[in-house]
């Protein structure tokens, strides 16, 4: 027991100063407490089997002290060490569950009138894997579900990838479907594969042969966005409806009413319909065309009974051979046949008071009103 008192007399008379200072401010303890309880077994017994030497010399001491408190470090250390590999191996898990790839596909719904987006998750890695994973839930239904499925009652051929492209090849049993079930399959396919980030593009083949839309729009190079949809509902609700539109006559110098029956997406506002059937053109023969048929509409509005039309710069440039009037009206006469609409202001983007063929003026505070001389009038 002397022995032991005389061995912490020196201690702390030659290292208290300097001991005690570094374990208060780097693990704030109490030297006595801490040293007593904790370090005075450990020193006496390494002391006294290792180094066989004077425990009371401060040259013997001092090395053991440092290495201590180097160790109480590394101690800490490692145990930080271990609880971030700790984080680490859960966050791991985490990002692994993420991994996991979330997507939308998108059905029919019971009546097939819309479409309906169900998540659902991929396992594959590959995008050849992820799009064959796709391509088997748009040909099922999910259990107990009231959908339909969009790759019903004809044949996956064959796909293949190319790009950002998935070139789809289906039986020709895809053509029997009416044009809202088309426009609705070719829809629900389009947006579901388009939900990788590997894909942009989807390409549909029927043995073979591209479909043709009856304003000869062609399935390939399709995307998600010309396909809109109000998130959070029921999508892609298409209609039919009969629109009345304008088009020129043969020489150009009157315009021809003319009756078309159209399936559109409800979500499209009939206005912008009608601007783009008369971008499209006529689909017979025995009217014309009188607006450039690239021509974008920019934005569309009707407010107070006032449709604003903002089409792009290559309206402009008018390839046929029809009179500047004809043109403008063939806009103005098929809109104001609809009820909310009695004025039309046409507006060219980036241009100020354009003058349309080098004659009509088309300026921002013109507003037009329907012109019933230019009709063509039926024999």
């Amino acid at each position: 027991m002397k022995k032991d008192t005389a061995f912490l007399t020196n201690i702390q008379r030659d290292f208290r100063t300097e001991f005690q200072s570094d374990f208060r401010t780097e693990f704030q303890l109490d030297f006595r407490t801490e040293f007593q309880t904790e370090f005075q077994p450990d020193f006496r017994r390494d002391f006294q089997t290792e180094f066989r030497t004077d425990l009371r010399t401060k040259k013997a001491v001092q090395p053991l002290l440092r290495n201590a408190k180097l160790s109480r470090i590394i101690a800490y250390l490692l145990i930080l060490c271990l609880l971030g590999g700790l984080c680490g191996s859960l966050s791991g898990c985490a990002a692994a569950k993420e991994d996991e790839e979330a997507v939308r596909v998108f059905y029919l719904n019971s009546e097939k009138t819309g479409l309906i987006p169900k998540a659902q998750k991929l396992h594959a890695e590959s995008v050849y894997g992820k799009t064959e994973e796709l391509l088997d839930l748009l040909a099922s239904v999910p259990d107990g579900e009231m959908y339909c499925a969009p790759i019903s009652g004809f044949e996956r051929k064959d796909y293949s990838i190319e790009n950002d492209t998935v070139l789809l090849e289906f039986s020709g049993e895809y053509r029997s479907m009416d044009t809202i079930s088309e426009k609705l399959t070719r829809a629900a396919i389009v947006n579901t594969l388009c939900e990788l980030t590997e894909i942009h593009h989807v390409t549909i083949r029927v043995n073979g042969a591209l479909i043709v839309d009856e304003h000869g729009n062609k399935s390939e190079n399709m995307t998600a966005n010309q396909f809109i949809y109000n998130a959070g509902s029921e999508m892609l609700n298409f209609e039919r409806e009969e629109i009345h539109l304008y088009f020129a006559s043969e020489d150009g110098k009157s315009l021809v009413e003319t009756y078309r029956t159209v399936v559109f997406n409800s979500n499209i506002p009939m206005e912008r319909l009608v601007v783009q059937e008369i971008i499209h053109g006529p689909n017979t023969d025995f009217n014309y065309p009188t607006v450039n048929e690239n021509t974008k509409v920019v934005n569309i509005l009707t407010r107070d009974n006032i449709c604003t039309v903002t089409l792009d710069s290559t309206f402009l440039t008018n390839p046929y051979s029809v009179d500047p009037e004809v043109a403008v009206y063939s806009i103005v006469n098929s809109l104001t046949e609809l009820p909310a609409i009695r004025q039309v202001q046409i507006i060219i983007e980036g241009e100020n008071n354009p003058v349309f063929m080098d004659t009509f003026k088309l300026d921002s505070e013109t507003l037009l009103q329907k012109n019933t001389k230019l009709i063509q009038t039926r024999q």
